[in-house]
């Protein structure tokens, strides 16, 4: 069982680490639940979208519910749970990423059920090994277990990779994609009845056109151009602060994209 007990260990130390990493924890990440489907278009702009997998608490209860078996059951028994525990993780794993993404709270619950299972298997092989050979049915079993669950691992990654590669790519373009005006602009546009599409608002061009003729009919065309005038002087670096938050945060959020991708190849290679 030296190498079944091995990989048990490595996928184990590569679990706690990544499950452990700052990047899944992060909660105060921009509310898009998920990039596009890596096969699906490229959109400019995106939705929340609902996940098509169980919530997560149900996921952690039909887990509990396959894992905690007690192990002084027979071999064929201990091999028959043990296989029940690894079919919720396939369908679990499957549904995560049925829209093409591995979402924080999908990724910590994977990596937990991933860990306990790990657990659970050098538990049996332990109990096992006072009654069988390492060249008995139940250890081909068992290690026929261990490496399609590996398998599972491993392609819920891959699928999750391409699409962290893609968030990453669509959170860089709307970074790009945020423009700022100047500081005269920016003024031009308040005196001009265009304070909404300064601050990043529609521009409403027959809206700005009847405020300037009440302005001139009224007469009151000084006194509207001086308020305006404090209004744009006032907000301008509040709004250019707010501008350059946006692009920081697109920013980030595509550098922790990348960062996962990075974690997931790694996990990839270690366990193919």
């Amino acid at each position: 069982m030296g190498f079944l007990q091995s990989a048990i260990n490595q996928v184990g130390r590569d679990l706690g680490r990544v499950a452990s990493n700052a990047i899944f924890k992060d909660r105060h990440a921009i509310p898009i639940r998920r990039a596009a489907s890596y096969q699906q278009k490229q959109q400019q702009h995106y939705k929340p979208q609902q996940p098509q997998a169980q919530p997560i608490q149900e996921v952690k209860a039909k887990f509990d519910s396959a894992i905690n078996f007690k192990t002084g059951y027979k071999p064929n028994t201990l091999i028959s749970k043990l296989g029940g525990a690894f079919i919720v993780i396939k369908n679990e794993a499957r549904a995560f990423v049925d829209d093409g993404y591995l979402d924080v709270d999908e990724s910590e619950q994977l990596f937990d059920m991933l860990k306990r299972f790990n657990h659970k298997v050098s538990d049996v092989d332990d109990v096992m090994s006072f009654t069988e050979a390492e060249d008995s049915k139940y250890y081909d079993q068992l290690n026929d277990i261990v490496k399609k669950t590996k398998t599972v691992f491993v392609e819920t990654l891959e699928v999750s990779i391409k699409a962290c590669e893609q968030r990453a790519k669509q959170y860089e373009e709307l970074a790009e994609q945020q423009e700022f005006f100047s500081f005269g602009e920016y003024l031009k546009l308040h005196l001009l009845w265009f304070p909404k599409h300064a601050k990043g608002g529609e521009k409403k061009n027959t809206q700005a056109i009847i405020a300037n003729i009440i302005d001139v009919v009224t007469l009151t065309f000084p006194i509207t151009r001086s308020v305006l005038l404090l209004i744009g002087l006032s907000s301008y670096n509040s709004q250019k602060q707010q501008h350059q938050n946006l692009v920081q945060a697109y920013q980030s959020r595509a550098a922790q994209e990348r960062e996962r991708v990075k974690i997931y190849q790694e996990l990839v290679e270690k366990n193919s």
